[in-house]
């Protein structure tokens, strides 16, 4: 069996941390092109045209703000997790993910794969300062992100320094919100890697299928 793994390079360094147990082929997108979704979308489908030579090509997203729905597959398997972003792929489990929503639904969540590579929020805030003052970006960073209550860190097994660690802790003092730190696991991350991908936590469209929203259960609860 011929396996190929396209993924956000939020998660590069812990998929790679995996051992296959045979030769799998890796691509990885752009944190950023997640602002937008119609690039995403056309991103993810230009490679997936192109990988015509794999029995089973495995999507490590969520459905990432609809990003993947409608997205079509040749002739492969195509093997996608059955959650809306991955968070609770970091965190090692969908389960673990509702029990911290249901503590605090104003969790903004972080990693060290997100601090690397995303827009953050202490460029925004400084951007603003420089072009409006300080006073102006903290009302401005203030009502983009009233509704978050917390910033919870997930160490995963990618090495992070002090210093990502700390623009974290940053990013909570300049939200005034707590700073939590939750411990991740790579349960979820290596069933994407070597299986099973049973109905439960994947959507499995065989070859020559769409992927469409209700795939995802929307309106269940998997990852909302």
């Amino acid at each position: 069996m011929s396996i190929k793994v396209i993924a956000c390079e939020v998660m590069k360094e812990e998929l790679l941390s995996i051992k296959p147990k045979a030769a799998i082929d890796f691509e990885f997108i752009s944190m950023g092109l997640h602002l937008y979704p119609n690039k995403l979308q056309k991103e993810i489908q230009s490679i997936l045209d192109k990988s015509l030579n794999y029995s089973r090509i495995i999507l490590a997203f969520g459905l990432c703000g609809g990003s993947i729905k409608n997205v079509k597959v040749k002739n492969s398997i195509l093997t996608i997790p059955k959650v809306h972003d991955c968070i609770p792929i970091l965190l090692g489990s969908k389960e673990k993910y509702y029990k911290l929503k249901d503590e605090e639904k104003g969790t903004f969540y972080l990693s060290g794969g997100w601090m690397l590579t995303e827009k953050s929020i202490l460029s925004e805030h400084k951007r603003i300062c420089e072009r409006f003052g300080e006073r102006k970006a903290l009302k401005v960073i203030d009502k983009m992100y009233n509704n978050y209550k917390r910033v919870l860190f997930i160490n995963t097994s990618r090495d992070c320094d002090l210093q990502i660690k700390e623009q974290s802790k940053e990013i909570a003092r300049l939200l005034k919100v707590n700073y939590e730190t939750i411990d991740g696991t790579n349960n979820f991350l290596e069933k994407i890697v070597l299986g099973p991908w049973d109905q439960g936590d994947f959507i499995n469209i065989p070859p020559f299928g769409t992927v469409t929203e209700e795939d995802f259960g929307i309106g269940e609860r998997i990852s909302d």
